[in-house]
């Protein structure tokens, strides 16, 4: 016990910070949570100035999803942090050796195809820049404090994401607290249960990266208790694409070296998801008594979903090739239900829910080509040759009854910009930098 208390001491000036954040845009909104981020140009060292910065930007973008409540003030501080981060790293040769730039083809063919062809304008434009710029304060972040003392970093990001998962599994559990669920999906404070558990199932992986990398304070016995209450999260928020990801991950790890057994066992679990998203077998499961906790009530929107792919892909060979900008997904399907469906009607009907059509209708087949430029580059420079190939699947397979890769200030851009960062950078013992 008395290790960990002094990981917190360690790192006491930056949860502080992290306290005077979350108070300050509790109580003032977010023009107070802006003047504390502003306030990270004051701090003196070196080293504490970007582990705060960083701190800053993971938990911003996990609370990013809330609309309204005590934590909406998240929502427009992404852009805020995003600047700060980039003037603070400028200072610390924000561009040398920033794998980032990696995924800088993939921003310029969004940009450009956004500015000649979208409908929706200048934001719509800004968000293809926008992945750029969120890898470049990301992969420094890592790269500087990984090179600095990789020990102490890894500490600090355990630290931070057992604060921030342990408390929302405990506030599920007290009664006097009212936590958000929709539709009996447990939402937590991010307010969206898929994000939940999608942020889990990328923590997840984040954890068994510095698990692996053995230079942790933490226990194993720590380890394996974060993952199961990782897991846990995923059950209650009922993410199903969320599990068979981590599932995907798992078995990769284990079976790698037996490409065979692997190949039939990632199929196996590609044909389980498909069915569970192509059929709705509530009288099975309602006869098992297990319908309460496998959200019968939401089978429907699962195989719904392959109901909206058949229009999203009608909609793409209308422009394969370039799509109609970013975020024209979004502004489709809307366009295409208050068209055809009228103002009620079925949740799937309010997004693709699929990153691979996502992209396809925004940015066409030359930007999905451009955006798998930069998955090759990641996977190639990556120095973790099992964990890396468990991590594609998890985001190649977490894709497909999800749009998350369509959209750079989610929750989840961050974590795998890390995830990569943290499998790429290596310690780099009298860093000059920091």
């Amino acid at each position: 016990m008395s290790k960990y208390i002094n990981i917190i001491r360690n790192h006491k000036m930056t949860l502080l910070w992290l306290l005077a954040l979350i108070l300050g845009g509790m109580i003032g909104g977010v023009v107070l949570a802006s003047a504390v981020c502003l306030s990270l140009f004051t701090i003196s060292k070196a080293n504490q100035k970007v582990e705060t910065l960083f701190v800053f930007f993971i938990v911003i973008y996990f609370l990013g999803d809330n609309f309204s409540g005590v934590f909406s003030f998240a929502q427009n501080l992404r852009f805020v942090i995003l600047g700060i981060g980039l003037l603070i790293l400028i200072g610390f040769q924000l561009t040398n050796r920033n794998v980032a730039f990696n995924i800088l083809p993939f921003s310029i063919v969004a940009t450009l195809i956004t500015y000649s062809l979208s409908p929706l304008g200048i934001e719509a434009t800004a968000r293809g820049l926008s992945y750029f710029l969120v890898a470049l304060v990301i992969f420094k972040c890592v790269q500087l404090l990984v090179e600095y003392d990789a020990k102490r970093f890894y500490n600090l990001v355990i630290t931070v994401l057992a604060f921030y998962f342990f408390l929302n599994l405990i506030l599920n559990f007290i009664p006097f607290i009212d936590v958000k669920y929709i539709k009996g999906r447990y939402a937590g404070v991010m307010a969206n249960p898929n994000g939940l558990g999608m942020a889990a199932m990328f923590s997840y992986a984040v954890v068994d990266i510095i698990w692996r990398k053995k230079q942790s304070t933490f226990d194993k016995r720590f380890f394996k208790v974060f993952k199961i209450v990782l897991i846990v999260l995923v059950l209650l928020s009922g993410s199903r694409t969320s599990i068979f990801a981590i599932m995907a991950y798992e078995m990769s790890i284990r079976l790698l070296k037996h490409k065979i057994l692997l190949i039939i066992a990632l199929l196996f679990v590609v044909y389980v998801y498909g069915i569970s998203a192509t059929l709705s077998p509530s009288a099975v499961i309602s006869s098992l008594g297990l319908s309460d906790f496998l959200r019968t009530d939401t089978l429907d929107d699962a195989s719904g979903r392959t109901e909206v792919w058949v229009v999203a892909i009608a909609e793409i060979y209308n422009q394969p090739w370039l799509g109609k900008g970013m975020l024209y997904d979004n502004y489709f399907i809307k366009l295409y239900g208050d068209r055809f469906l009228g103002e009620f009607r079925a949740r799937h009907w309010y997004g693709i829910w699929n990153s691979y059509l996502s992209l396809l209708l925004n940015v066409g087949i030359i930007g999905l080509m451009a955006f798998s430029f930069f998955w090759y580059k990641m996977y190639t420079l990556s120095k973790m040759k099992i964990v890396r190939f468990a991590f594609l699947m998890m985001c190649l397979f977490s894709a497909i009854s999800e749009s998350w890769m369509a959209a750079s200030m989610n929750a989840f851009m961050p974590l795998v910009f890390t995830c990569w960062g943290l499998q790429i950078y290596q310690p780099k013992y009298n860093s000059k930098v920091l």
